[in-house]
């Protein structure tokens, strides 16, 4: 009798180590998709290595399920062996709210049917590894609505973290015009005292400087507007919050938007990706000169928890990173992109408008996930992701165009072992909230 082995792929990973660890430190996304004879198929099993640094793209038309796969791989990081999960931090910057839930059991009668399907899995919530961070503004107006939000901390992030630069632009001000003038001396004054410090301090500040009123007042104005937005302050949520092994971050900046017309949520990921992107490269260059015995550390069994490597997960990546104009993360985004593998910083980006994100994110992105996708301007926005191995058959165009529409149905590019696949995203363990919205009663 002869036994026929069931269909595995692993991405991401190169065949060596697949070959020394198997699936280890992966997430399993769902299974491989095939039309024999001309009929949908599913089988196999698919795997996406979340162990090592990578750039991953997700991208389709809306509803196609984008958010849901980065709640998908969101859980894989929760199911992890605990020893690999511990030495990893996931941040989410959540512009819908969806990503509460992976604190609930999928309740979905059709969906945990189908999870049987997939090894056998079942409900579950991943609320012990899932800690949420809500703005004060948020928090503050479910509360005049009579209603309870659940959350872990208050996001709030520290004046000190905020540069000239950050200010200028937020504020939208010229480092020459007298208001971007006062707002230079006063910011560089404030952090040349390598102190934490207050919006009392940046007044009184502001008063000592010699400058016509009309500019200061000008001034002060734009500061009452950012304080009223209760986002910064002398002190923010502990960074190692924020920050941790073992950790699924959520960072609910969907109240935010472009409040006061300040871009606020740029402002956060931005501060946060270039701290994090400093703190990571200089623990690497350390840990490196460890390894060459050129100096010791003491705490290198701390690693996981204390310097975890990081993916940063971010829907609608295009508001962050757009392709014909500047936000205060693009730098940021851009420095992750391209130097991130080495310091161990990994990027994670769904995008419903893939012609609307910058071109860097499909050109150095070594995972593509592509849901269906229609538009003709989406569809050549893929082509800047074409490697050698994407021609004829594997065309990323090509294949992606001609996708039939089904929820969760994507094709997957590996740059890493030049594999091209269409695989079925399998249903979430835990409560999906991202549904549309409909008149009709539930």
């Amino acid at each position: 009798m002869v036994r026929h082995m069931t269909r595995e792929e692993i991405f991401g990973r190169e065949e060596s180590l697949v070959k020394k660890v198997g699936n280890q430190g992966c997430c399993y996304l769902g299974k491989i998709v095939t039309y024999p004879a001309g009929r949908y198929e599913e089988s196999g099993s698919v795997y996406l290595d979340i162990s090592s640094p990578h750039c991953m793209l997700v991208v389709g038309k809306r509803g196609t399920g984008k958010s849901y796969t980065l709640s998908v791989l969101a859980e894989g990081f929760g199911m992890l062996d605990t020893d690999i999960r511990e030495r990893i931090a996931v941040l989410i910057f959540d512009t819908m709210s969806v990503f509460h839930s992976l604190k609930s059991p999928n309740t979905n009668l059709d969906e945990n049917k189908r999870l049987g399907d997939f090894k056998e899995l079942s409900p579950r919530d991943f609320r012990e590894f899932v800690k949420v961070f809500l703005p004060k503004l948020a928090i503050e107006k479910v509360k005049e609505e009579g209603k309870e939000l659940d959350f872990d901390e208050v996001l709030v992030l520290p004046l000190s973290e905020i540069n000239v630069h950050d200010w200028l632009s937020l504020l939208d001000l010229k480092p020459t015009e007298p208001v971007g003038v006062l707002l230079v001396r006063v910011i560089d004054s404030l952090l040349g005292k390598k102190e934490a410090f207050g919006y009392e301090e940046i007044y009184k500040t502001m008063e000592q400087e010699k400058a016509d009123e009309n500019v200061k007042n000008s001034l002060l104005n734009l500061f009452r507007m950012i304080e009223e937005l209760k986002v910064f302050d002398r002190h923010g949520t502990p960074f190692e919050e924020i920050v941790k092994g073992g950790t699924i971050s959520v960072l609910d900046i969907s109240y935010l938007g472009r409040i006061g017309g300040f871009d606020v949520r740029n402002l956060i990921l931005g501060v946060l990706g270039r701290r994090l992107l400093s703190e990571r490269t200089l623990y690497t260059t350390l840990e490196m000169q460890a390894q060459a015995h050129l100096i010791q550390l003491d705490d290198r069994s701390n690693i996981g928890k204390d310097h975890p490597l990081v993916y940063m997960v971010i829907d609608e990546a295009h508001l962050f990173l757009p392709a014909s104009q500047k936000t205060l993360a693009s730098d940021v985004l851009i420095d992750w992109i391209k130097l991130g593998r080495h310091p161990g910083l990994s990027l994670i980006m769904a995008t419903q408008e893939p012609s609307a994100l910058h071109e860097t994110a499909f050109r150095q992105s070594d995972i593509i996930l592509a849901h269906n996708v229609t538009a003709n301007d989406d569809i050549a926005a893929l082509g800047k992701a074409k490697q050698s191995f994407m021609s004829g058959s594997k065309d990323i165009q090509k294949i992606v165009s001609t996708m039939e529409f089904k929820r969760g149905l994507a094709v997957l590019f590996d740059d890493k072992t030049r594999k091209i696949e269409m695989v079925r995203v399998r249903p979430r363990m835990s409560l999906h909230t991202g549904i549309d919205a409909s008149a009709l009663r539930k």
